[in-house]
């Protein structure tokens, strides 16, 4: 007999048993998707103006490695207010909405 809540989807499987029923989780998982989002836009900064990590560090004044764990998502800080900073250096705006699921 087929249980309508069973899943052959593995990413579905994942998230039931170690994300759905644990907020913590779910909140982290959200961080590093956004700081996966925040390294795709520095690294697309970067390319479109031609800057180095220590071009981009000077213009918000940090240190090139600070670009680096950002550009990696290994940033432990707030790295969408980095990208803000970036964003501004640059006289660009990002963009922050909420979409329907």
């Amino acid at each position: 007999m087929n249980n309508p809540n069973m899943t052959n989807d593995g990413l579905q499987i994942l998230y039931n048993r170690y994300y759905k029923d644990n907020l913590e989780r779910q909140l982290e998982l959200e961080k590093m998707r956004l700081d996966d989002q925040v390294s795709r836009e520095i690294t697309k900064v970067k390319k479109l103006y031609n800057l180095s990590n220590q071009d981009l560090a000077k213009l918000i004044n940090t240190d090139p490695l600070t670009i680096d764990s950002l550009e990696n998502g290994d940033y432990e800080g707030d790295s969408f207010l980095m990208l803000s900073l970036i964003a501004n250096a640059l006289k660009m705006a990002v963009r922050f909405e909420l979409v329907s699921a």
